[in-house]
């Protein structure tokens, strides 16, 4: 089979499980993108990676798959996007606490307060997974404390688990819900499958979102929340979806097209 993208206004292509796992390429990766670029079809990467967009293209060129970098949005960057958006006043930066990862440190140094005790004011607590280095047992109890004085909770993304070389890892959204039941709070989330991620996306290519396509492994992240805001939606059963998974699916929430990988696109 081959797909049409021309009457896409754009083409997204979810990351991990779709274009790649681990650090290879997944079968099709290479020449759907070189596909899409030859073809001059407007489209973009995305992910909920904690990472921002210039450590995943790096990774991505680690496997030869060539895109510019205004091409790759991960749920960090959202998250980066949405602190500065709301948090920022005339006088001065938003006061953030980091509990993600070096990449959101990368993307918001110079442009906010970085909050590293509960006796200073803090806007928002950014939340990533527990495994990284600046989620440290001490680090969690700090945020805790700071989501109690009122500070914003910012989950990267609503992911209960992402799949690791050891197996399933809790994901940023665990962690970030367990703050803040313990806190009192509500949290906001910034990555798939919630509409502010595709909007944002969209918004950077002046694309209307009813008007695209996008190609992902995960029902909930990416085709739950891809036609939550009226795209199209291919599902490829290389990464965490299973074909079996889609009997339980309502008939309005079924991708239009499933593929067992992305050979059968190109």
């Amino acid at each position: 089979m081959s797909i049409d993208f021309s009457p896409y206004q754009a083409v997204f292509l979810d990351l991990d499980g779709t274009v790649y796992h681990e650090d290879h390429a997944l079968p099709g990766a290479a020449q759907l993108v070189r596909r899409l670029k030859e073809q001059r079809q407007a489209f973009a990467c995305l992910s909920n990676s904690t990472q921002s967009p210039l450590r995943v293209l790096l990774r991505l060129e680690g496997m030869h798959i060539d895109v510019d970098p205004d091409q790759v949005y991960t749920a960090a960057a959202a998250s980066a996007d949405y602190v500065l958006e709301h948090f920022k006043s005339d006088s001065r930066g938003p006061r953030v606490f980091n509990l993600a990862t070096e990449g959101v440190g990368d993307m918001l140094e110079g442009s906010v307060d970085w909050v590293q005790t509960d006796s200073e004011p803090c806007d928002a607590v950014i939340i990533g997974t527990p495994t990284s280095v600046f989620a440290t047992e001490e680090r969690q109890r700090l945020a805790l404390r700071l989501l109690r004085k009122s500070a914003a909770a910012i989950g990267i993304c609503s992911d209960r688990v992402y799949p690791s070389p050891r197996g399933l890892e809790f994901g940023s959204g665990a962690l970030t819900w367990m703050l803040c039941y313990a806190a009192g709070v509500e949290p906001v989330f910034c990555g798939k499958p919630q509409p502010i991620f595709f909007h944002e996306l969209c918004g950077r290519l002046d694309v209307q979102a009813d008007a695209c396509l996008l190609v992902g492994d995960n029902l909930e992240s990416d085709i739950f929340g891809a036609k939550g805001v009226g795209m199209r939606t291919i599902l490829t059963l290389t990464g965490v979806t299973r074909r079996r998974d889609l009997l339980t699916v309502p008939q309005e929430l079924q991708p239009d097209l499933v593929v067992e990988d992305l050979t059968e696109l190109v």
